[in-house]
């Protein structure tokens, strides 16, 4: 039994696949140090190596940590192009619509529900002295919801602005019909 359960995420994988699984999913700037402690490995050079390998490919961003010492950061311009790479891979421009007609119509009853016309509006609510402790969370979750539905749409409305465009660069497959072949990531 390892010290992360019975079934440890690390069977199966090499040094340098727990490195790049662990840099890939990144959500702040990490140095090799703690790369290299979640990634269960106890080369030091490994992890730096690879994480360098990453950073060569834009799959990372080295910067410089306040202590001094370089950390890891992910690349969210590649991550975002290519969540859109995904959705126009994946749908049809009707099923994008559809998406973003269904995302619509959840904010709008969030504008019914609370009387309000936008999500800063929820927020300014808050404070508000006749609502509950209740009252409070539950727009803290109305708000979390909201903010990614917002960047869903717009990540939505990326993809559908890009879609003619994408679709052409591989001929034959431009039709929205034919959605299910791949462009390249």
């Amino acid at each position: 039994m390892t010290d992360r359960g019975l079934d440890s995420w690390t069977d199966g994988l090499s040094a340098r696949e727990r490195v790049r699984d662990i840099a890939t999913t990144l959500t702040q700037p990490r140095s090799v140090e703690w790369v290299r402690e979640e990634a269960q490995i106890s080369s030091w050079q490994t992890t730096k190596d690879e994480l360098e390998m990453l950073v060569e490919f834009g799959q990372l961003h080295a910067i410089e940590g306040d202590d001094g010492n370089t950390k890891y950061a992910p690349n969210y311009q590649l991550r975002y192009f290519n969540e859109v790479t995904e959705l126009i891979n994946n749908h049809t421009r009707d099923a994008l619509r559809e998406e973003i007609a269904t995302i619509q119509e959840q904010i709008d009853e969030w504008k019914a529900e609370f009387d309000v016309a936008s999500r800063d509006d929820l927020e300014s609510t808050l404070t508000d002295d006749d609502i509950t402790s209740g009252d409070v969370r539950e727009r803290n979750t109305v708000l979390r919801d909201w903010e990614r539905y917002e960047d869903n749409k717009r990540l939505l409305k990326h993809a559908l602005e890009l879609y003619n465009d994408a679709r052409s660069l591989y001929p034959g497959q431009n039709d929205s019909s034919n959605s299910l072949h791949p462009l390249s990531q």
